[in-house]
């Protein structure tokens, strides 16, 4: 069976993966960060497809116990919020800036620091100016009275982006294991 999108008279997006209810994903977003949908169901396409086993992979390559979500579920939403998701204005006065010059493009995660607390995110999209990061931590406090939830996506300059930790690490036991070999 394909999968498909489904969007319900509660105005709630999901995906059917086909294996009856136990495939039923409901995805975390609300309708004000949707854009319009008038479908009650519409075929997961071949982009869709791809984008979700782009992500799938790249966060499967980090290991189950090294991330804090499902590699599935994470890459579903963000499929989800790339096909449905509300066009985001920058946030950037949220975070702290980096010392980075500029982003390295096969990196797929970053972190974003608030000064109340530090997440690890997905980049979703980037350009020279900005990215797009979804949330995989559970949640975090960007501010006194706004904490994001997970799956939660923010627009923010470049500059603000962190290399991920777990990244950091990857490299330094490539490095040892390389000294050792």
């Amino acid at each position: 069976m394909q999968w498909r999108w489904l969007y319900n008279e509660q105005q709630q997006l999901a995906i059917d993966t086909g294996d009856g209810d136990a495939g039923i994903y409901r995805l975390p977003y609300k309708p004000q960060q949707l854009v319009n949908i008038s479908f009650a169901e519409q075929p997961f396409d071949i982009d869709d497809a791809n984008a979700y086993q782009t992500w799938s992979e790249a966060l499967q390559h980090y290991g189950d116990d090294t991330l804090p979500v499902d590699a599935h579920t994470a890459a579903l939403c963000a499929v989800a919020f790339i096909r449905f998701g509300c066009p985001q204005m920058p946030q950037s006065w949220h975070f702290q800036k980096s010392d980075l010059e500029q982003w390295p493009a096969e990196r797929t995660l970053c972190e974003l620091n608030s000064g109340f607390d530090q997440g690890i995110f997905l980049i979703l999209d980037i350009d020279d100016e900005f990215a797009s990061c979804m949330l995989l931590s559970p949640s975090m406090q960007v501010s006194a009275i706004k904490t994001l939830r997970q799956y939660q996506v923010m627009k923010v300059l470049n500059n603000r982006l962190l290399p991920a930790t777990i990244d950091l690490a990857k490299t330094a036991q490539t490095a040892w294991s390389m000294k050792l070999a």
